[in-house]
């Protein structure tokens, strides 16, 4: 009885694994999508600074509600300088300008890079699946043992 749920445990403890290397796999798409944007949120520390910064860009008309933004996403896109404006209500607005070299500054001063987000939850995947494979093989090493004593 004890062997079968010893068994048990280290089945569900090998599928914890797989599903572990599988979600590492997949998150190299997010990882490579994410590569080069660097997002910062926007807060009311900021958002008047992002304000002044934005209204130096000749594409900047009262169509973008700053005090609605939530949060820009900088990419360089072809040696163009592309930011993705992201609004509370859902609403996406982009702007393509390179006179906006002080907001690029400043994303990528106080911003976070999207791909380094999944790398880091990438990394913690990969500690805690050495950490289960540790147990299953002190699981797998009991199992042995009781197999050892039954043959005895």
């Amino acid at each position: 009885m004890k062997r079968n749920s010893l068994v048990i445990l280290e089945l569900i403890l090998m599928i914890a694994i797989f599903i572990g290397i599988v979600f590492i796999v997949f998150s190299g798409y997010f990882i490579f999508k994410g590569l080069g944007r660097t997002v910062v949120n926007v807060n009311n520390n900021n958002r008047i600074v992002i304000e002044q910064m934005l209204k130096e860009s000749k594409y900047y008309d009262d169509t973008y509600k700053i005090n609605d933004l939530k949060k820009i996403q900088f990419f360089m896109n072809f040696n163009d300088y592309e930011f993705s404006l992201y609004y509370k209500n859902g609403e996406k607005k982009e702007i393509s300008d390179d006179n906006l070299e002080n907001l690029r500054s400043y994303i990528k001063q106080n911003g976070y890079s999207k791909a380094m987000y999944y790398v880091t939850i990438d990394i913690i995947i990969i500690l805690v699946v050495l950490v289960i494979n540790v147990g299953r093989k002190n699981l797998s090493n009991k199992i042995d043992l009781i197999d050892k004593e039954d043959k005895i």
